[in-house]
C-alpha cells in the first residue's frame, strides 16, 4: 500500500519541524552514528542518541531476554548499561551528521550522577558538536545504583536540580526523561517544568526479572549463570506508558515524547491522541529494522485520510477530554448486555466458560452448542465479547 501523499503527517516539536513523528529513541538501534545515519536514510524522522556520558561504560554479554505468547515476542527486557563508546567518536560524529542530514531532528542523549559540575562539562562538550536538542536520562533502572539514571528521576528534586544544572548552560531544548519506577510521575514531571523543562519523554523501561530458565535453573539474561533486574519493553508495556502520557499530557502539559509499546501506526495514532507530538521507537526496530518507517508513514496517513483529517496535528491530543482521573466521573446509569450473532458462532463454548466461572453466569447452551444471553442476568462487563474468537460474533448492544 502507498503512502497517501494528501495528508500531512509532519510534526513541529520544541521549535523543530520533522517529516513525521517517528523517532528512534536512546537505545541499542542508536548505538552509533553509522546506525542512526541509515536510519535516517530509511525515512526516520528524527533519532536520540545512546546515552553519552564523560566515561564510556563497558556492558556484560549477554544482557537481552524476551517474553512471548505463542511463539511472538510480546516483551523484552535488557540489562545494556548507555554507549560503550566516548565522546571523543560521538561527537564528531554527531557534527558530520547534522551537516548531512540537517532536516532530520538529531537529540543527544546524556547522563552524569547528581554533580552540577559534571552535568555542566558534559553539556559543553556536547553541545558544540551541534545536537538539536539534549535529552536527560533520568530514568535507566539497572543503573540506579552509581546513583545516576533513575535513582535521579524518582526524587522530584534532583529530577529538578538536574534540570536546572542543565539549562544554566543548555542553548538548545532540554528533554527530560522519566522513568516509570514511581508512584506519582506527574510530581516529577512538575519538578521538571518548574526547572526549565522544554519537554518530557516518557517512559523509560520498567524495572523487571523476566524469568528463570526452567532447563538449566539459571535466571534470564544469564550471565554466566547469574542476572539482576532490568529494563522490561515491547507491546506488553504499552497500557501503562499510554496511561502515563495521559497523566503528563493533563498534569504537566510540556510537550510529550511517547516511549513504550508503539509497534505499529495504530498504536501511534493512539498515543497522539493521548497527547504525545513525536514518538520514539526501540523494541519493533530491534524486531524488525529501520524498514518499519514505511509501514509506519504509510498506515498513519491512510488512516487520516479515511478519516477525512488532512493533517496529524489535528489529532493531538483529541482523546484527552474523554479520558477522566477517576472512575466516579463515568455514567453509571449507562446499561449494555452482550447480543450473539449465532450465525457467525463456531460453537467453541469459551463464551459460555468465561461467563460461567468468571462473570456472571448469564450464557446458556443449547443442545447444538449455541449461546444464549440472559439479558436479565447479563451485567454487561464484555468478558464474552474478549474472549469469542470470532470477530463481531458477540457485541454490546445499550439497554
Amino acid at each position: 500500500m502507498k503512502k497517501n501523499n494528501n495528508v500531512d503527517i509532519s510534526v513541529d516539536f520544541c521549535g523543530f519541524h520533522l517529516e513525521n513523528p517517528f523517532m528512534l529513541s536512546s537505545a541499542p538501534p542508536t548505538a552509533s552514528i553509522e546506525m542512526i545515519q541509515r536510519a535516517f536514510d530509511a525515512g526516520w524522522g528524527g533519532a536520540v542518541t545512546k546515552t553519552l556520558a564523560l566515561k564510556p561504560t563497558p556492558n556484560v554479554e549477554p544482557r537481552f531476554a524476551t517474553l512471548r505468547s505463542d511463539g511472538k515476542i510480546i516483551g523484552f527486557e535488557n540489562i545494556e548499561q548507555i554507549s560503550d563508546r566516548g565522546l571523543d567518536e560521538w561527537l564528531p560524529g554527531i557534527r558530520k551528521t547534522k551537516e548531512k542530514y540537517p532536516n532530520k531532528l538529531l537529540v543527544a542523549s546524556l547522563m552524569a550522577p547528581a554533580d552540577p559540575d559534571e552535568w555542566h562539562e558534559l553539556v559543553q562538550k556536547v553541545q558544540p558538536a551541534g545536537p538539536d536538542m539534549i535529552e536527560l536520562n533520568l530514568s535507566c533502572p539497572h543503573m540506579a545504583e552509581g546513583g545516576i539514571g533513575s535513582a535521579i528521576g524518582q526524587d522530584p528534586k534532583l529530577a529538578g536540580d538536574v534540570t536546572k544544572w542543565v539549562k544554566e548552560v543548555a542553548e538548545v531544548p532540554v528533554i527530560v526523561k522519566l522513568t516509570p519506577n514511581v508512584t506519582d510521575i506527574i510530581s516529577i514531571g512538575n519538578s521538571a517544568k518548574r526547572n526549565g523543562a522544554d519537554a518530557l519523554s516518557a517512559i523509560n523501561t520498567i524495572l523487571s526479572m523476566m524469568g528463570i530458565d526452567l532447563d538449566t535453573m539459571e535466571p534470564k539474561p544469564s550471565v554466566k549463570g547469574h542476572s539482576t533486574f532490568g529494563g522490561f519493553s515491547g507491546p506488553s508495556v504499552k497500557p501503562i506508558s499510554l496511561r502515563i502520557a495521559v497523566q503528563l499530557a493533563k498534569g504537566v502539559g510540556l510537550p510529550l515524547s511517547a516511549i513504550g509499546g508503539i509497534t505499529t501506526w495504530r498504536d501511534a495514532a493512539e498515543f497522539l491522541m493521548c497527547g504525545a507530538t513525536t514518538m520514539q521507537m526501540c523494541t519493533a526496530v530491534m524486531r524488525g529494522g529501520y524498514g518499519i518507517i514505511e509501514d509506519l508513514t504509510t498506515g498513519l496517513s491512510n488512516y487520516l485520510y479515511e478519516k477525512d483529517i488532512e493533517s496529524v496535528k489535528d489529532i493531538i491530543g483529541h482523546a484527552l477530554p474523554k479520558i477522566h482521573k477517576s472512575l466516579s466521573e463515568l455514567d453509571f446509569a449507562h446499561k449494555e448486555v452482550a447480543e450473539i450473532d449465532k450465525t457467525k458462532c463456531i460453537k467453541c463454548g469459551l463464551c459460555y466458560v468465561s461467563c460461567r466461572d468468571g462473570g456472571y453466569d448469564a450464557i446458556t447452551l443449547d443442545e447444538e452448542r449455541l449461546p444464549t444471553v440472559d439479558e436479565e442476568k447479563c451485567d454487561g462487563c464484555s468478558l464474552c465479547t474478549h474472549v469469542c474468537p470470532v470477530w463481531d460474533c458477540i457485541k454490546m448492544k445499550r439497554v
